[in-house]
């Protein structure tokens, strides 16, 4: 499966393989064994030395080995280590999930010199995250000089410059939505009139995912009825018992909600949720940060969590509603329009089935009872 297809075609092979496996799903001697060895195989899902060498190809219309693709990026001296590409492409290191690699994958679309598009595919098919964190002062600067076609150095000169100037002059209270930041750095404007800009509105880079975290806390409470109201997991729970493992005298806690969710209780296992999440599912872009209660109540998340944790929440949210109501309410087109349209509010990229924690997600979805899927694929063995 994770041959070196163009990336449009991978996308379509792996949408193809889902469609047939939900069709298994109906064959009496298919189990959810099967789907996680599926999941969980090696060549079923891209590593991220494929994905980059599939994208470096698509980018240049070319049919590079990891050698030759490595060979040219340095030759373009991009900002990393000589051994990081190497690593890269060869499978030996992974980047992981924190400013320090985000940075790393921006030094290579500036040695790419890619466009605001083709940066942004990058991050979402290649990085699996989004690219443009545009609270986040530096990221703001780095779309701004991918959209003016400026290099890194420039991005890096006007960062350097911001960190010396007084930041004392008068700055506004009001918060500018995310998009309307975006628009302002797509400008052709001079380099001292973006940081002006960036010093009149510190406010709005001091926010950080703040239209992610009202959302969370917006799904968690109506999952856990734990503002007075009846929550979705409880009132699941009151018509079907059997579906949560222990006793919760706190029917608004998260542990029960989550309980409710997966079926199963993870921590009582052995001890570690997400060690018993790594057994299930090995492949760490599923079990990496996995919502657990850990993750559903940190109050300064990375991106990358605060997506899982929204993706995890709205599934549920919105599948439970075909068994509270004994009727489809909901359908997978339906799904993946309403996810994608929050991940957006949110500033998140959409869900992407290239992406192994998006497609347990999408395959549990376009199943007859998507709550039923995710309970068996995650009970216990």
């Amino acid at each position: 499966m994770s041959q070196n297809y163009p990336l449009g075609e991978y996308s379509q092979m792996l949408d193809n393989d889902m469609w047939n496996a939900v069709g298994s799903e109906y064959d009496k001697d298919y189990d959810f064994d099967e789907l996680l060895v599926k999941i969980n195989s090696a060549d079923f899902f891209r590593p991220f030395s494929e994905r980059l060498l599939a994208y470096y190809n698509e980018i240049h219309g070319k049919n590079f080995t990891a050698d030759e693709a490595c060979k040219d990026l340095l030759s373009r001296k991009v900002a990393l280590s000589r051994n990081t590409p190497k690593n890269w492409f060869f499978g030996t290191t992974e980047p992981k999930f924190g400013d320090k690699d985000r940075q790393s994958m921006f030094a290579v679309a500036f040695a790419l010199e890619l466009d605001v598009a083709q940066t942004e595919r990058l991050f979402h098919k290649v990085f699996l995250d989004r690219a443009f964190n545009k609270r986040n002062r530096n990221e703001f600067i780095y779309l701004y000089c991918i959209y003016n076609k400026k290099p890194l150095s420039v991005a890096e000169d006007i960062i350097e410059k911001f960190n010396a100037t007084d930041k004392t002059s008068e700055s506004t209270d009001a918060t500018i939505h995310t998009h309307f930041l975006a628009d302002a750095a797509m400008q052709d404007i001079s380099e001292n009139e973006l940081l002006e800009y960036i010093k009149v509105h510190q406010h709005n880079f001091s926010l950080n995912n703040t239209a992610a975290l009202k959302k969370r806390e917006e799904l968690l409470d109506t999952l856990t009825g734990r503002n007075n109201n009846n929550g979705l997991a409880k009132r699941e729970h009151e018509n079907f018992p059997e579906i949560a493992e222990g006793k919760y005298k706190d029917k608004t806690s998260v542990d029960f909600m989550l309980s409710v969710i997966m079926g199963t209780d993870f921590a009582k296992k052995d001890g570690s949720e997400t060690s018993s999440i790594r057994k299930k599912f090995p492949r760490k872009e599923i079990s990496n940060q996995f919502p657990n209660k850990q993750t559903l109540l940190d109050r300064n998340p990375s991106s990358y969590m605060l997506r899982k944790d929204i993706i995890f929440l709205s599934f549920y949210s919105y599948w439970v509603l075909n068994v509270l109501e004994g009727q489809d309410v909901g359908n997978y087109d339906g799904f993946v329009a309403e996810l994608n349209d929050i991940l957006f509010d949110c500033g998140f990229s959409p869900l992407y089935i290239g992406n192994p924690y998006d497609w347990l997600f999408l395959y549990c979805s376009a199943c007859d009872n998507p709550l039923y899927e995710l309970r068996g694929i995650l009970a216990p063995d």
